[in-house]
């Protein structure tokens, strides 16, 4: 898939979704009545001919004969233009102004999408993460690397801006500067690339797809029968009015270039392809997202007329200094440099003059090196210099940014400069809002580091810092790499918490207007760190103004009303009402729905919560349950049970439908009930009864060394995977790793999961499951050792009893293998661990799925018509399809049924299993059965024989068994009696005219 630039259509179509609200799709009507027109032309043109061979061979030496006559007319037309070039010259000076101009490339050609003085001001959405935050700005950092722009976060003075956010569009963003405000950068799902971000930053800087310059053609060629239909528009040459080339070559390496399957109808399937080199006769790469190229930074450079020398220096130390003049050069050339140096919030950099020799002259008006304390010409001046030997004392920026020009008039040999800088972090800062992040953030912060920053807001408020990102070396005692965040401003002011990990800390508020942080790192391992914002808080409920009318809950930057149980907060956010649901702290009770037994009312939402003394549990019981739904989706009318006081503790489960749910026991000491209805379809509701029971396992883990499971009046110990319990009931030892599972349906996990697993672990899962049916494995959490070829720990998985069989896959690392589903009925798992480092391990759910391939033997062989057969009756809608084959040539199978219970119909419209003799349901339908009598044997004509079963969504009966072997070529099929199986079954409402009854078994007298 591909991203869009937005055009001008598109900014009025964003217009009108800021003020209406409406999501409007970002192709206008006008560009899709350009691409039926560009699709039909190109189809017009590609359509080729029904040709021989012979035909073809003709035409393509006619195509070669024609190119070599238009490259020898092309040398000519260069040669009478080199000489014309040499005989008047500055004719062509002049003509080769206008030349270029007509060469085109896929940058803005309008410079009012220009950044002014190539600066950028962004935001970040608050919705998205730490990570992509850091990835964001690593992007952003990739740009200011190789270019002269700059991104700056955005203050109100900053009109216009880019805001990092989420659109229908995906991966979007408009070209250039929109002019009118904040203008979005869309990063959608699958977005989150480091090379998509550089690559939408691109659009935003001002470079359209490269693809879309006016030569094109020459270049590429634009299959438009391969394009996903609506997305031709994408592959649109853009007009000399919108792009400029600035003298540049097609970039193929360009970032900008589009892949050559981007946005086709099958993955394998180009929409660009390149044309062939002329000297090595190959296509060029297109489409690599993984830096920017030459070509992008010299276009960079050009589109915002960057200094010729100069760059962005982000390393913590290092020098620069002026260019070399030319030796003996009476007159030099003028200069203009400027480099720009960017450290992490948090950081100041120190700057020294080392040497300086540079033109004299009043006020520094004509030669000069001028440092300013900010990111741009306008920052505060810290100083002008030039002049001889007079060197100036050390210069400090305020913050993480510093700016330098220098600039020469031509006059005279002076050598200029020679400067050294150093980024250093920590420090006073006396402001009201601000940001603070570990050094060299969002990459690792380097070793051996020591920074303390005291922050100072305004008096009478305090400080709140809030983290986006938190990544540092673990330690349980935090005792190598951590963070310390004091409430004062001296290292002994009262510890608020010392933090290392990966875990976010919550956010900190200070009791004063001061706040002391301070990060260390050791010289071994290093992380991406931190990064945070403080600002000034003021606690809104201390005073009366809040207006809330029952409780007012402070925010950091603000607060927000709620209401006690049994009320709801108005609309106006600040007033209660009365509602259903309420506190109750008794040890037993009766919750029920509104109106219960008679219908519940439309549009309630009822929250319970209920209460017990600590170290007590809380189960709940439905006694009767009837609401809209059917138990899957419950998107009308639900009933949500959580452990924990608010809307974000642990889910029991979310239930709807006619049937009552389980009985639940909270996992703490608190309950809470919640239920919902819609303004439709209205049912009885709900009943449930609750009693609290004491919790063993509250205090201790109840003594067991793993796992302590509460039991009503008393409790049992277990243990992790790959342990045992011991002897004395509580405490586990490490046991065998050999698995024998037969259930159809379970979860499996590595030992000792969900903590780390141990070292030197070979464990083995053996899965069998019913006859005619395969195991299918989904793994839902992964997380091993990794490695190029899976050499140290590792899962493999393998397709029969033993290792010996086909490997369906060998996995390690993080990325969450795909469901793998065996072709029988067996499947054999390895898991391997080394010796060094270890994991989380994994966590995986095993089920049967239905159906297959299997092979006749001489031996009979059993089929059934779902896993639990025996145990409970087939599921609904189940759809299977066995293909029964021989395993050799002039043998055929044998078919027989021994057991036959399938929901009974007059013509079998139901539940039904139907026979065919061959592998697909093209071959001759042998039969089509349902009801309680057995169907007679089969035999096939050739080595393949089909069983297709297919239930509904209501009835269900036993199901069926049958028995398959090979059988002779002359092998007749025995005459079976006709038996009815007896039974019990519930007609279908609408479908049987009369209920079954209990029948005796029937035979046929010829038994």
């Amino acid at each position: 898939m591909g991203d869009i630039a937005l055009t001008d259509d598109d900014i009025v179509r964003e217009r009108i979704l800021q003020k209406t609200g409406k999501q409007l799709r970002y192709t206008s009507a006008t560009r899709q009545a350009e691409h039926k027109i560009v699709r039909i032309t190109s189809k017009n043109e590609q359509v080729p001919k029904r040709t021989t061979h012979k035909h073809r061979r003709q035409r393509t030496k006619k195509r070669r004969h024609h190119q070599r006559r238009l490259s020898r007319i092309k040398w000519r037309k260069q040669r009478r233009q080199r000489k014309h070039r040499r005989k008047h010259p500055r004719r062509h000076r002049a003509l080769s102004q206008e030349a270029r101009s007509r060469v085109r490339r896929a940058a803005t050609a309008r410079p009012d999408r220009l950044w002014d003085h190539a600066v950028i001001p962004y935001e970040i959405d608050a919705n998205f993460s730490g990570a992509h935050k850091a990835l964001f700005k690593q992007a952003m950092r990739h740009w200011e690397n190789y270019t002269c722009v700059s991104f700056v976060e955005r203050t109100p003075d900053h009109y216009n801006y880019i805001v990092f956010t989420e659109r229908p569009c995906g991966c979007c963003s408009f070209v250039g500067k929109r002019g009118d405000g904040g203008q979005a950068i869309s990063i959608g799902k699958n977005c989150d690339k480091f090379g998509i971000v550089v690559h939408e930053l691109g659009h935003v800087i001002g470079f359209w797809h490269e693809h879309t310059r006016p030569d094109r053609d020459d270049h590429v060629e634009i299959i438009y029968k391969n394009i996903m239909p609506g997305q031709e528009y994408n592959f649109n040459k853009l007009s000399s009015n919108e792009v400029e080339s600035l003298g540049e070559a097609y970039d193929f390496e360009s970032i900008m270039h589009y892949a050559r399957n981007t946005f086709s109808r099958g993955t394998y399937v180009d929409t660009i392809l390149p044309r062939r080199n002329a000297n090595t006769l190959t296509r060029p790469e297109i489409g690599q997202r993984v830096r920017l190229s030459p070509g992008d930074i010299t276009q960079a450079g050009k589109l915002y007329k960057c200094p010729s020398c100069g760059r962005t220096l982000q390393e913590s130390t290092g020098s620069f200094f002026s260019p070399n003049p030319q030796e003996n050069a009476i007159d030099q050339e003028k200069q203009w440099c400027q480099w720009r140096i960017s450290a992490t919030h948090g950081e100041k950099i120190v700057l020294n003059i080392t040497e300086l020799d540079i033109l004299d002259s009043p006020k520094c008006e004509t030669d000069y090196l001028e440092v300013r304390d900010g990111h741009w010409l306008k920052s505060p001046l810290l100083g002008r210099f030039c002049g001889v030997g007079k060197l100036p004392g050390t210069l400090v920026s305020s913050e993480s940014r510093m700016w330098i020009e220098y600039r020469t008039s031509g006059s005279g040999t002076h050598r200029g400069f020679l400067a050294k800088y150093e980024v250093v972090c920590g420090g006073e800062i006396v402001k009201d809002q601000g940001h603070l992040s570990s050094p060299n953030y969002p990459d690792y912060y380097k070793a051996n580091k020591e920074c303390v920053w005291k922050i100072t807001v305004t008096e009478g408020y305090s400080v709140a810092l809030t983290f986006q990102s938190f990544e540092v070396e673990n330690h349980d005692n935090c005792v190598y790499d951590y963070l310390e965040i004091r409430d004062g401003h001296e290292d002994d002011s009262p510890l608020i918490g010392k933090y290392c990990g990966y875990k976010v800390p919550t956010p900190i508020k200070s009791t004063s207007n001061k706040l002391y942080v301070k990060f260390v790192s050791d010289g071994s391992v290093q992380k991406a760190g931190f990064a945070a914002t403080f600002i000034k808080e003021y606690d809104e409920c201390l005073t009366e103004e809040h207006g809330c009318e029952h409780v007012c809950v402070n925010t950091l930057g603000g607060f927000h009303c709620e209401c006690n149980i049994g009320y709801e907060l108005h609309s106006d956010g600040k007033r209660c009402e009365d509602a259903c649901g309420g506190y109750i702290d008794a040890a037993n009770g009766t919750i029920q729905s509104p109106s219960y037994p008679d219908l519940y009312p439309p549009n309630k939402n009822c929250v319970w919560q209920i209460v017990a003394p600590a170290q007590y549990r809380i189960t709940i019981n439905f006694t009767d349950f009837n609401l809209e739904g059917n138990n899957q989706d419950c998107e009308y009318d639900s009933v949500e049970v959580r452990s924990g006081l608010d809307s974000e503790s642990t889910l029991h489960g979310t239930f709807c439908g006619s049937q009552n749910p389980q009985p639940i026991a909270s996992e703490g000491n608190t309950l809470r009930i919640i239920f919902s209805t819609d303004n439709t379809v209205q049912k009885t509701g709900f009943s449930a009864s609750f009693f609290i029971d004491k919790d063993e396992c509250a205090v201790d883990n109840g003594g067991c060394q793993h796992i302590c499971k509460n039991t009503v009046g008393s409790y049992q110990c277990a243990c992790h995977n790959g342990f045992t319990l011991h002897e004395n009931m509580h405490d586990c030892k490490e046991g065998g790793c050999q698995h024998d599972v037969k259930n159809p349906v379970g979860e499996i996990s590595s030992p000792n999961w969900p903590d780390y697993y141990p070292s030197r672990k070979d464990c083995v899962w053996v899965f069998s499951t019913t006859p005619g049916h395969r195991i299918k494995l989904v793994f839902n959490d992964f997380e091993l050792e990794p490695h190029q070829e899976c050499t140290y720990d590792h899962v493999e998985v393998f397709d029969g009893i033993n290792k010996e069989a086909q490997s369906l896959g060998k996995y390690c690392g993080s990325k969450v293998p795909d469901p793998v589903i065996a072709s029988t009925n067996h499947m054999y798992m390895m898991f391997y661990s080394d010796a060094s480092v270890q994991r989380k391990g994994f966590h995986a759910t095993h089920t049967t799925i239905c159906g297959g391939r299997v092979s006749a033997r001489n031996k009979a062989q059993h089929l059934y018509s779902h896993a639990k057969y025996g145990d409970q009756n087939y599921n609904n809608k189940e759809d299977c399809d066995w293909v029964l084959s021989a395993g050799h040539d002039h043998y055929r199978v044998r078919l027989r049924f021994l057991t036959f219970e399938v929901e009974d119909e007059t013509d079998c419209g139901y539940d039904y299993v139907e026979i065919y003799d061959g592998r697909d349901a093209s071959s001759k339908q042998l039969g089509h059965f349902c009801g309680n009598q057995i169907p007679q044997e089969f035999i096939s004509t050739g080595r393949h024989l089909l069983i297709r079963f297919k239930s509904d969504d209501t009835i269900n009966w036993k199901g069926f068994s049958a028995t398959y072997v090979l059988a002779g070529p002359n092998a007749e099929p025995v005459v079976q009696p006709t038996v009815k199986i007896p039974l019990v079954a519930t007609p279908k409402k609408g479908k049987l005219g009369k209920k079954e009854t209990e029948t005796d078994r029937m035979y046929n007298k010829d038994q």
